[in-house]
């Protein structure tokens, strides 16, 4: 633990948002807000990021709001707690589209808006201990929290969805990957290593390329099939001409015809 309810680590061009509250389950309180915007603001002027990995410190990756802390009764703190929760949705939409490919490495349980952190990301790798837990509702909130009713019926379809939020429910590791919330289930000691792997494959690779996928497989959630297919090849024939794309792929035809040993 630093001190610091978020931490900004880089392994080369890869980038870490660690969630540093472990004392308090890694739980989003009122300093956490201010801190996550810095640091995705500090990710989106770093060019030279090709990858980002979310996760948690300790053994829980995100235990949602932190209801002591930001949740007060008093009626004038109302509108206080609405820009609040205004500014964590800013968050979740920032995670949903920045340029480089994030990844939620979920390390333990991710609550409510924790689960909506992680599904927030391109890829979810997980711990054998993660779980999503969607139990707000036991105790008079909403689980429709930071985008969790947008995100997930878009990951596993909306009557498995309705299912989850309205009975408050919770997915394990390996039942959030049979659903498809995961891309791979890993040993707790493993996930650590195993993200950092996935990332840096992906930021080896070109981050124009990356950011152009990234763009059509976003809008082809929103558009008809016909329509996607003129944007691929708007943005196909935008990568042709680049020069990293004459670049690349001079280096690919050479190591084709190199000699092999």
């Amino acid at each position: 633990m630093t001190g610091r309810p978020v931490v900004l680590e880089r392994r080369g061009a890869v980038a870490r948002i660690v969630l540093d509250r472990p004392d308090r389950r890694n739980a989003l309180g009122r300093d956490t807000l201010p801190a996550l915007h810095a640091v995705l603001d500090e990710v989106e002027r770093d060019t030279a990021i090709g990858a980002v990995i979310v996760t948690g410190r300790g053994p829980v990756f995100c235990a949602g709001g932190d209801v002591d802390e930001i949740m007060s009764t008093e009626p004038t703190d109302r509108e206080q707690e609405f820009e609040m929760i205004r500014g964590y949705n800013r968050v979740v939409w920032r995670l949903h589209h920045l340029d480089p490919p994030v990844l939620a490495a979920v390390n333990g349980p991710a609550a409510g808006g924790g689960a909506a952190l992680a599904m927030a990301c391109d890829i979810a790798i997980a711990a054998e201990r993660a779980r999503y837990d969607f139990v707000f509702g036991r105790i008079g909130l909403a689980s429709a929290d930071m985008g969790c009713t947008y995100l997930l019926p878009r990951l596993i379809g909306r009557v498995r969805a309705s299912h989850l939020v309205l009975t408050g429910g919770s997915v394990s590791a390996r039942e959030g990957l049979a659903l498809g919330l995961f891309a791979e289930v890993v040993a707790d000691d493993r996930l650590e290593a195993t993200a950092l792997s996935v990332a840096e494959r992906i930021a080896a690779g070109s981050r124009r390329a990356n950011v152009i996928s990234k763009l059509a497989l976003r809008r082809a959630e929103h558009v008809e099939f016909g329509t996607d297919l003129e944007y691929e090849a708007y943005l196909q024939s935008f990568a042709f001409r680049t020069e990293e794309h004459k670049r690349r792929l001079g280096a690919f035809r050479a190591a084709r015809r190199r000699p092999k040993p």
